[in-house]
């Protein structure tokens, strides 16, 4: 297994970049070419850059908490953002400071390296796995073997584009494990079903079932397959195509199914890669009984544990909540944080007292089904990015908070800056994707509107792309449906049932 010094030996590469960029002796494509593959890319205007920290999993312990946090301080930065695939990304870093960055998070076990470019992305997993009443078995330390194993092999196979693994423990699919590149599904015996070939973005598919009832000791098997499969069949010639999914055009789904296990053949002939990885065993504690008076505090799996959600208004953490959740952890030695691909934090292993104190110091977060709405970073800060999601969704939650709405009134939206869906809208009961949109001539900015999609495990479904709305129109929109909704006095969900959502959107598309 390559260790932190093989990765700490790569960074004078991106270091040199990084100071080629900064003082405009490189061009942005040619530093995207290369700062990618280390998990960074420049921001919008190119003075200043980001980093994107892999947390395997959404697991994140008090070391890596402290370590961001001290990070945070050194350079004034005071939010980090969480994204979709379970990780940490730090903004507004000046030039020398990402590769600092870069190699004191491997003094924290914190690796940065594939987080972008054609590299296999943090691998996903359900982030209350191991503690999350009825799941079907811990299915993190599978993941975690899968992301040492891919970090192992970057460097010497030439992998499919932001290739994303994940692993999912519950019907909830909250990693989107049937629609990933590769995707291991949890089955009530202690199986994966294993899906493949799927994915978001442009063009997106729903995976391929390559394979029922497969042992967890198998894992790496599969995902060697996978890449193998790309190797012989993947697009290498066309970038845009350079995904899994796309050898489906020329294969099918049964000739990618048929190929993909004709490589798990060979790969099992050649290689032995069985895995056995310790499975955590979490300490019960004595039962100290919450009210339900402490909306935000959930009981786990294991007698006499709870956890704390908090969830940060468009996947920004502030600072000072960061150091508040590690200074009230400082005494609580099995506290560990989880993010999810919701952008929420889940701080586990509290016994009851420890989690009403862990509630305490994260006040401030999202109150409602609506405000927990996810979105990626927005083209204020990212340099693909077409419209600004975060603050698109900032200013519904002001509105919508002005307006008094009731709390159950709105569904959780899913809001993506550009067509690459990093905040997953094309699974939104509402999604917005940021484009633009030719009216009467008139080149407008728009957000293309989703309806009905849906991530749960036997219910998945992209949206039906209903138009767009014009940028300044859809805070008139939401709160136009929360209006509607409010006045049928159901909560959404029931009004949904029996209501067209298409109908009552119409009027604010173009």
């Amino acid at each position: 297994m390559k260790d932190a010094e093989f990765f700490r030996s790569r960074i004078p590469v991106f270091a040199e970049a990084e100071r080629r960029f900064f003082a405009g002796e490189m061009s942005a494509k040619e530093y995207k070419g290369i700062s990618g593959q280390f998990g960074s890319y420049a921001q919008r205007g190119g003075e200043r850059g980001m980093i994107r920290l892999r947390m395997c999993g959404g697991h994140m312990d008090r070391d890596k908490l402290g370590f961001i946090i001290d990070e945070c301080e050194r350079y004034g930065l005071d939010r980090v953002h969480t994204t979709t695939c379970e990780t940490v990304q730090l903004h507004d870093l000046e030039g020398d400071q990402i590769a600092e960055v870069m190699d004191r998070a491997l003094d924290h076990g914190i690796n940065t390296q594939g987080g972008g470019g054609d590299n296999p992305r943090n691998v996903s997993a359900t982030s209350l796995s191991g503690v999350e009443p009825g799941e079907y078995f811990d299915v993190y330390p599978y993941a975690k073997a899968a992301e040492r194993y891919l970090l192992d092999i970057m460097t010497e196979v030439r992998m499919p584009r932001k290739l994303k693994v994940a692993f999912s423990s519950s019907r909830r699919n909250e990693t989107h494990a049937t629609f990933r590149d590769l995707g291991f599904v949890a089955r009530p015996y202690g199986m994966f079903d294993v899906w493949s070939a799927g994915g978001l973005g442009s063009n997106p598919r729903m995976g391929v079932l390559v394979a029922e009832g497969v042992d967890p000791s198998e894992t790496l098997y599969y995902v060697r397959a996978m890449v193998d499969t790309f190797v012989e069949h993947g697009d290498y010639g066309n970038r845009a195509r350079a995904r899994t999914r796309y050898m489906r055009d020329a294969l099918g789904d049964e000739g990618y199914r048929r190929e993909f296990l004709r490589h798990l053949d060979e790969v099992r002939g050649r290689e032995d890669l069985d895995i056995h990885p310790e499975i955590p065993v979490y300490r019960p504690r004595p039962i100290v009984e919450v009210s339900p008076d402490h909306r935000r505090v959930f009981r786990q799996k294991q007698d006499g544990l709870y956890y704390v959600s908090y969830r940060p208004l468009a996947g920004d953490v502030p600072l000072d909540v960061l150091r508040r959740i590690y200074d009230a952890t400082s005494d609580m030695p099995d506290a560990e944080v989880r993010i999810s691909p919701d952008s929420a934090l889940y701080v586990i292993n509290l016994d009851g007292n420890e989690a009403i104190a862990v509630e305490d110091a994260t006040s401030g977060g999202a109150e409602t089904l609506f405000e927990t709405s996810v979105s990626c970073i927005g083209a204020t800060v990212c340099q693909i990015g077409l419209r600004d999601s975060a603050g698109l969704l900032r200013g519904m939650v002001d509105a919508v908070r002005a307006e008094g709405l009731p709390a159950d009134c709105l569904p959780r939206f899913r809001i993506s800056g550009c067509v690459s869906s990093c905040g997953c809208h094309q699974v939104g009961v509402v999604g917005l994707q940021g484009a633009s949109k030719s009216v009467g001539g008139e080149n407008v900015k728009v957000f293309n509107v989703t309806v009905n999609g849906c991530g749960l495990q036997g219910r998945e479904r992209f949206g039906d792309l209903i138009g767009a709305v014009p940028v300044d129109r859809c805070t008139d929109m939401v709160l136009h449906l929360g209006r509607t909704v409010a006045a049928s006095g159901r909560p959404f969900d029931e009004w949904c049932s029996d209501a067209d959502l298409k109908e009552v959107l119409r009027d604010y598309l173009v």
